[in-house]
């Protein structure tokens, strides 16, 4: 006791040890190294491009056995691909804790590229969260002086693809630039060349290769044999015995741009487009901000058009967070600093009020030390567990303040312990379930808890002292006088507020049941309510941007979307508040990227606008939710895609009739017309022909194959060889008129492939879908805001219309029906709060009936935010499922203080009635008006938040201002009207 008494006199070894603490705080922050964490799990794509290969060899040739040698990996938990046209994409998602996953992707696709023949393109391998929506875009107008298509390609592709949280960045309008070598058939049909001849010399001879090491007068010499052609132009063509000719006398040699696979326009101008998709777990608003610093930092004559940037509206929104903090932080402090003096504010408030910033400060410097970044998600659960945790050191300071000496501050100090824990650990054991959800939840509850914990410690052992100042000295320490009118106007809202609480007090304790009931029926009612409307898993998009695919008739070429595109494009930039609308077009389908002013417009007229322009031939489809629609995923798997596609088709039919769902998508398109040549085995026989020749000849007279790699400084450059004229698209008569070269007894014939070949047509599919080695098609449909089992419930009866052959099965969107029921989990997780809350209050209280006392606050407490959410049109979601979570652990600080004061009265007077119950409850209603006033006064300014990106923070406030609010009511008024149900005291008085 006397080494207690005497740590409490100390005051001036506390305030060193205080600022030491800070010292030590503000160096952990300033010198660590703020860092994205490691993605323990991680998703990768591995793209591998071979030009002119249609999708069925893409996915037979590159995307089977790349699957195959992905999945031999340890580690690996789900695989999916696409096989398109001269394009194969594989996404692989390894589970957390995986090591070594980039190396090992890495070495199975050079295992798989080994294999393809010299034309494939070599394998990209990019983190990626397989989402189609860019982080970041930009777009650069086109023109001959800015050379843009190489500067993105070979300068800014790659820095950014560098960058931490960067993924897969995808560059549009530009085509890297090709050799082509356009053959003259009649020349080197006469000299006896054929093009695998030509296509030899080339690759056998422009090559570079090393030839070891040699050791001269202790001197390593490293040989290179060097056979490079300085111009193609120049090379020499051998034939017949001891004959040659130059390349450029039998064919015509140009450097130009190959196609684009996407063709872009900014306002239906020609522009390049360079897009970022994130990485898992990126760090947006760092992201942004290295993207800048990179570009800024390559001094490129290149002007950029920002289309879209989530980083920038993270970076906005934590402003707004941190602007709400320090707000909080502040009013926290000024009620802090009221209340903690009695008519004049002392050296105690100041102290009282200075612990706010003392706190913030330990608390981000220990979450830094463990790995935590300061975000706005980080400051919102600082300042939300500051509001609460504060109430330790108000009350501490309402305590002593009234202490005499240093005994009785001891003694008092003591009887605080109890209940200061006991809120403490209810705060910190509720959040213990958020640990389990799969998303941002964490950094808040991490945060609440780090705070709370330090409040509490300080509030114990190094405050009080600091609260004591000026104790046992004749000399006051004031800071100022506290104005007459406040203090007349204080007793007078004292005194309302005592006439206001015996009122309740008498209330309750005529009419316990009016009051219990009420509360059972709005708890009760809410539950059901709640349950009826369902979970909502989806998430909202940008505020000020709109992303949507445009699909159109299968085959239809990119230079036809493009042109439609831009001239769709140019009616919609008219339209008020547009800002910028940036269009990419491939075969069959495109892409729009639509900028808007939010304060002139909002996302939903955006969209309308969108519809209500007319694209020819095609159809406009959003892939994010808005407040307004869901959109969900069905999935037909099978064997054969060509089966899957066709039941697909008929789900979208069946779907039709039903009058939940508002619109239905082919997720998949009918390809381009295909030409099969078959082979006249009759004729192949008699003109002594084989097949390889004229597939050889159509290759080369249709689209010119990639012959070999040519090296130079600037890296790699494909040279194509061609034996069509015109060197662009081929024609189809064109086509069949190529000539093959036959032998017979008269010499050397030419036949048509049109006389040697059968035709037959069909439709090329467009992308063939693969998931964990099965094939599969999808549509998307489009409903109200509903939980996902409902909407699977209601069309389980439309899919058993759809008669199915053995060994297809039909899903409905897994990944929303996973998020669903794990929603739904958390209210498991938020009874397990509940039952920790218990467990803590019973240990402390040695009781196992005070803890239902104190329980029986939160169901009503927590239901009239429930309500009002319900009310303003929200569903249970993550964002509202964590809130309550957080809150109920909260709300139950209140309820802690009442018992306490209600145990320690009824005991010492040992008769219950409804005096004794007034004077107990008044007696704690400062201790209440402060733990409630600080945690609402906390919350506030995060409920004027109106980024969507603060959704979750402003959630959390909402509930916890309205929550902790109506458990001060709660505590005044079900409390006394349980403890007035065994024995009914009397209502006079």
């Amino acid at each position: 006791m006397k080494f207690i008494n005497s740590r409490l006199e100390r005051k001036k070894m506390s305030l060193c040890i205080l600022a030491g603490i800070c010292a030590l705080s503000l160096f952990v922050i300033v010198n660590s190294n703020i860092k994205i964490k490691e993605n323990k799990g991680g998703s990768y794509v591995i793209k591998i491009k071979h030009y002119g290969i249609d999708a069925k060899e893409m996915e037979r040739s590159v995307t089977i056995p790349l699957e195959d040698a992905l999945f031999s990996i340890q580690g690996v938990i789900a695989v999916q691909s696409s096989s398109e046209n001269s394009l194969s994409s594989v996404f692989v998602r390894f589970r957390p804790g995986t090591h070594g996953r980039y190396e090992a992707i890495r070495d199975a696709a050079q295992r798989i590229y080994e294999t393809l023949p010299s034309s494939a393109q070599r394998p990209e391998i990019l983190s990626s969260n397989n989402s189609r929506i860019p982080v970041w875009s930009a777009a650069v107008i086109m023109d001959d002086s800015n050379n843009a298509s190489q500067t993105l390609e070979k300068i800014v592709k790659p820095r950014l693809e560098s960058l931490e949280g960067a993924g897969e960045v995808i560059v549009s309008g530009v085509g890297l630039k090709e050799i082509y070598i356009i053959l003259d058939q009649e020349k080197f049909s006469l000299l006896g060349l054929e093009p695998s001849t030509i296509m030899s010399v080339l690759g056998l001879n422009d090559s570079i290769f090393s030839g070891g090491m040699v050791v001269q007068n202790n001197r390593e010499i490293i040989i290179t044999v060097d056979g490079r052609y300085p111009s193609l132009s120049t090379v020499i063509i051998p034939f017949g015995e001891g004959k040659y000719v130059e390349l450029s006398d039998i064919a015509v040699i140009s450097e130009r741009e190959r196609e684009p696979d996407i063709l872009s326009r900014l306002n239906g101008e020609k522009t390049a487009s360079i897009a970022i998709m994130g990485r898992h777990d990126a760090d947006l608003r760092k992201l942004s901000s290295d993207i800048k610093k990179e570009l800024s930092s390559l001094s490129l004559e290149t002007e950029f058009t920002i289309l879209s940037d989530l980083g920038a509206e993270e970076s906005a929104a934590f402003k707004s967070v941190l602007n709400a903090a320090l707000s909080g932080a502040v009013m926290v402090a000024l009620i802090s600093f009221m209340l903690s003096g009695k008519n004049n504010v002392n050296v105690a408030g100041l102290f009282c009020a200075l612990s706010i910033p003392l706190i913030c400060l330990i608390s981000i410097a220990i979450l830094m030390m463990i790995g935590f970044s300061p975000d706005k998600l980080l400051l919102a659960g600082i300042t939300a567990g500051v509001g609460t945790a504060i109430d330790a050191v108000i009350l501490c300071s309402e305590k002593l303040r009234k202490c005499l000496n240093y005994k009785s501050a001891q003694a008092a100090l003591s009887s605080l312990t109890g209940p200061l824990i006991a809120g403490g650990a209810t705060t910190i054991v509720a959040l213990i379930p958020l640990l389990t959800m799969e998303d941002n939840s964490k950094i808040i509850t991490s945060a609440i808890a780090i705070v709370t914990v330090t409040a509490l410690i300080l509030s114990l052992t190094l405050l009080p002292p600091l609260l004591l100042w000026g104790l046992n000295t004749n000399k006051q320490k004031y800071l100022f006088k506290t104005p007459q009118f406040l203090n007349i106007a204080g007793r007078r809202i004292s005194h309302n507020l005592c006439r206001f609480l015996a009122a309740v007090v008498k209330y309750c304790t005529c009419y316990p049941f009016v009051i219990l009931s009420s509360c059972v029926i709005i708890s009760v009612f809410t539950i059901i309510v709640l349950s009826l409307k369902g979970v909502d898993t989806s998430g909202y998009g940008s505020e000020d941007s709109v992303y949507a695919q445009v699909e159109f008739n299968g085959g239809l070429h990119a230079q036809e979307a493009d042109r439609l595109m831009a001239a769709y494009s140019k009616q919609l930039i008219k339209q008020p508040g547009i800002k910028n609308i940036e269009t990419s077009a491939r075969t069959g389908s495109g892409s729009l990227l639509i900028s808007f002013d939010p304060k002139q417009t909002q996302v939903n007229l955006v969209r309308e606008l969108a519809r209500e322009i007319y694209i020819p031939g095609g159809f406009i489809f959003f892939h994010e939710s808005s407040s307004h629609d869901r959109y969900w995923e069905i999935f037909i798997y099978g064997d054969e895609d060509k089966k899957c596609r066709e039941f697909a088709e008929e789900l979208a039919y069946i779907c039709a009739e039903h009058p939940l769902v508002r619109e239905r998508v082919l997720n998949f398109k009918q390809g381009s017309n295909k030409l099969i040549l078959l082979p006249d085995r009759e004729k192949f026989a008699e003109s002594k022909i084989n097949f390889y020749s004229v597939a050889s000849k159509v290759r080369l007279g249709v689209y010119g194959p990639v012959a070999y790699k040519k090296i130079d400084q600037n890296g790699e450059t494909d040279v194509r060889i061609s034996t069509n004229g015109n060197g662009v698209y081929q024609s189809r008569d064109g086509a069949l008129n190529l000539l093959v070269s036959a032998k017979n007894k008269e010499g050397v014939s030419y036949l048509q492939i049109d006389s040697l070949t059968k035709k037959k047509e069909e439709i090329e599919p467009s992308s063939i879908r693969r998931d964990s080695r099965r094939r599969f098609a999808s549509i998307t449909i489009t409903t109200k805001p509903m939980d996902p089992r409902r909407v699977k419930k209601e069309l389980a009866g439309l899919f058993k219309k759809l008669e199915l052959d053995p060994g297809y099965s039909i899903e409905f969107d897994p990944d929303a029906i996973k998020q669903s029921e794990n929603l739904s989990a958390t209210v498991f997780s938020f009874v397990m709060a509940i039952i920790f809350c218990y467990m803590i209050i019973a240990s402390i209280n040695e009781s196992f009936t005070v803890p239902l006392l104190v329980l029986s606050s939160i169901p009503p407490s927590l239901a009239i935010p429930d309500l009002f959410l319900i009310l303003t049109g929200n569903s249970y979601n993550s964002a509202v499922a964590c809130a309550f979570i957080v809150v109920s652990g909260m709300t139950v600080n209140a309820a802690i203080l009442c018992v306490d004061g209600l145990r320690s009265k009824i005991k010492r007077g040992k008769e219950k009635s409804a005096l004794s119950i007034y004077y107990a409850i008044r007696l704690k209603i400062p201790a209440l008006i402060s733990t409630t006033g600080t945690t609402v006064a906390g919350a506030v300014p995060f409920l004027f938040l109106t980024e969507g990106a603060n959704t979750l923070i402003r959630t959390i406030s909402l509930v916890s201002a309205l929550g902790v609010s109506c458990s001060f009511f709660c505590s005044i008024t079900v409390i006394p009207s349980i403890l007035s149900i065994t024995k009914p005291p009397a209502c006079a008085g």
